[in-house]
């Protein structure tokens, strides 16, 4: 079994700190000596923590092409970046710059260009020596919980991270949104409705607030309160594509596929590149979600072609890998999974760590696909690889996904208490929980069988995964999607 990652060390948080003698408080220490490229990375900074995604993108080119040496900008923007040719090539020119950049930079290089490269354990080092050296930073603390939330998928360990930039700056207004978001991914929320409240009111004429407003009512369950808020969004800023986006997802989760796919039409006709080829993958499912796998498959095939054309490696795999994760026909869907592979290995510039994580979950597909047709050696040996590659570097999320593929094994082979405590640690994916459904029932334990139950068939998240494995249960229990906890907004 694969090691647990290296414990990321959150700092205490409860002490107002001195800052250093050169750092103005909450600040980030740039060392650019180009007053324009400063001020691009400042206005680049402030747009991305308004959710301004492509205009602060946009101001990192900026401050990149005034200074080719400023390591920050570079650096941002292989982290931030959508295309991940971008963030490839970013990458190499963050380190490439290194040598000229501040102490705080080069922390700051070290931990996301360690961790662009699957290299974890050295990039937690460096974060939490950033952490612990800069402390009124309250920049830092927002890209620290961010990194910790959706790179190492950890929620829970994020929230005190941003709480922290709170303290440091109570109006500092984005870190009340992701906090509000790690509340939400856990179930609380009550806490996430609290938390964008605060964002909206340090935030009343932007849109975003709004948008997160309609996303928690859509992951709760309250799809004509998620319509409402991101059209309300929508007419805050009619630019604001990723709201546009949402009217999609919450039309494909309410079963009405044909509007969700003109609703997708009209982002992905306004998205970037990258944005294209990501929205047509959630566009796709919802063939699948009316039960039309074969226009299903054949959507997917044509965003995996779409993907490949623009050197977007792991896209593609990711469609090949969708069409095996509900493909009735066992040499098909091997044959998709094997295409999956091979567009990972064709020499796409794709960071290290978005092939590992695309691998891992190819891999995952493929035990469950072995189980399915009772091929246990091929299961095992699939396992194996999975492990070791999960043992390769300190990723939470491999270990999840290596976890959940763990648990689909030892529950087919009737080992029900090993099968519980794999899942468990994978507990947030469809794929797991509805394995943790069968293997308390197994070992008798209805209550948690319940309780999980509950929460797999309240699951509502855009992606294929989901369209998959909750549709079926929900169908199997006679379970529709339910209104989601009481929350106060």
């Amino acid at each position: 079994m694969p090691f647990r990652t290296l414990t990321i060390i959150i700092l205490c948080c409860s002490t107002v700190f001195a800052a250093a003698p050169t750092q103005e408080a909450g600040e980030m220490h740039l060392s650019t000596h180009s007053s324009k490229a400063r001020a691009f990375f400042q206005e680049g900074l402030a747009k991305m923590e308004q959710l301004h995604i492509q205009a602060g993108l946009q101001n990192w080119r900026n401050a990149a092409q005034a200074d080719h040496h400023f390591a920050l900008a570079h650096i941002f923007l292989a982290y931030f970046a959508q295309d991940p040719t971008e963030q490839f090539a970013e990458r190499e020119k963050a380190l490439a710059t290194r040598h000229s950049a501040g102490p705080e930079e080069r922390l700051i290089v070290d931990w996301l260009a360690n961790a662009g490269q699957s290299q974890y354990v050295p990039a937690i080092q460096a974060m939490n020596s950033a952490l612990g050296e800069y402390k009124q930073d309250k920049h830092l603390a927002w890209l620290a919980g961010w990194w910790v939330m959706v790179t190492q998928n950890e929620p829970t360990r994020a929230i005190p991270i941003f709480e922290r930039a709170i303290q440091l700056d109570p109006q500092f207004a984005d870190p009340w949104n992701e906090a509000a978001y790690c509340y939400a991914r856990i179930g609380d929320f009550d806490e996430a409705f609290r938390h964008v409240k605060k964002y909206a009111e340090l935030l009343p004429n932007e849109a975003n607030p709004q948008d997160s407003y309609a996303e928690f009512s859509r992951m709760a369950g309250r799809f004509e309160d998620a319509l409402t808020h991101y059209r309300a969004s929508l007419k805050i800023d009619p630019t604001f594509n990723e709201s546009q986006l949402g009217l999609g997802d919450t039309y494909a989760l309410m079963g009405d596929e044909p509007r969700a796919r003109a609703e997708y039409a009209i982002a992905i006709q306004k998205a970037t590149k990258v944005q294209s080829v990501l929205w047509s993958l959630q566009s796709a499912a919802t063939y699948y979600r009316e039960g039309d796998t074969k226009a299903a498959s054949q959507a997917f095939l044509a965003v995996a072609e779409q993907a490949h054309k623009a050197d977007f490696g792991n896209v593609e795999a990711e469609a090949y890998r969708s069409i095996a994760l509900y493909e009735t026909d066992s040499a098909l869907a091997g044959n998709a999974l094997q295409k999956a592979e091979v567009a990972l290995h064709e020499g796409h510039k794709v960071p290290q760590a978005i092939v590992d994580l695309e691998l891992a979950a190819i891999l995952r597909t493929r035990v469950e696909r072995a189980i399915r047709d009772k091929n246990m050696e091929l299961a095992n040996e699939t396992l194996r690889q999975l492990s070791n590659l999960a043992n390769a570097g300190a990723d939470e999320n491999l270990q999840l996904i290596y976890h959940g593929a763990a648990g689909a094994v030892l529950l087919a082979q009737d080992k029900y208490e090993d099968a519980v405590s794999n899942f468990e640690e994978d507990s947030r994916s469809p794929m797991s929980m509805l394995g943790l459904v069968r293997a308390y029932e197994k070992t008798g334990d209805k209550e948690k069988a319940g309780k999980i139950g509950a929460r797999l068939a309240s699951l509502n998240e855009p992606s294929i995964e989901q369209a998959v494995v909750t549709s079926a249960f929900r169908k199997h229990h006679g379970t529709a999607a339910r209104l989601g906890p009481k929350i106060q907004k």
